[in-house]
């Protein structure tokens, strides 16, 4: 792509009549989280919105960068009312656009899908029957997060370290023959012992 600059972002809008949780609320206020988005200002508004009756129940929904955010935001709001949640999770697509840089080069395209997620707190009762419903006292969770991977016990495998034998009791034997062989020295015979003494009578 070194032949290309990165252009606009096409990104599929939200909105509030598409929020795929269902049997909402008539009324209800609509927080839409972004990246950027001061948490502190949008926790006072909605408690301002909630302490003076004016709603019930809020939507909080962020996608991408936000989706941190959102959650932080129901997980505060659940630290000062007793509330019932819904949580839904979907994707939002996005087009991004890479510009040519050089002559005959076509602009490219590229199509991809963020994590998006909605969560429904509301002050009345909801049906625990729906999906992904929580109370108060359950941490909001997400199931498109990536999980840490279990770390595997480290195991010395003889092949790989040829200095350690899998049976210990063979090396033990081994190591005895070696010792062995290494004290045997090879005895003289008497013919040897005899012919060497004749000579050393003639030499006197």
């Amino acid at each position: 792509m070194e032949n290309y600059r990165k252009g606009s972002n096409i990104e599929e809008e939200l909105t509030k009549d598409r929020i795929p949780i269902p049997n909402l609320p008539e009324n209800f206020l609509w927080m839409h989280v972004k990246g950027g988005t001061k948490v502190q200002n949008v926790i006072d508004y909605a408690r301002k919105a909630l302490d003076a009756g004016e709603y019930r129940s809020v939507v909080w929904s962020g996608n991408g960068g936000g989706v941190p955010k959102t959650i932080s935001c129901a997980e505060i709001m659940k630290r000062h009312y007793h509330l019932h949640q819904v949580t839904q999770i979907c994707y939002t697509k996005v087009e991004e656009i890479w510009e040519p840089l050089l002559e005959g080069l076509e602009q490219i395209v590229v199509k991809r899908e963020i994590p998006t997620v909605h969560i429904l707190t509301s002050l009345d009762e909801i049906d625990p029957s729906t999906p992904s419903y929580q109370c108060s006292g359950q941490a909001t969770s997400m199931s498109f997060m990536p999980k840490a991977p279990k770390e595997k016990p480290f195991n010395i495998d003889a092949k790989r370290n040829p200095r350690k034998s899998k049976n210990p009791g063979n090396s033990q034997q081994s190591n005895s023959n070696k010792n062995q062989k290494k004290s045997k020295k090879p005895e003289k015979s008497t013919e040897q012992i005899s012919s060497s003494s004749k000579m050393e009578t003639e030499e006197t």
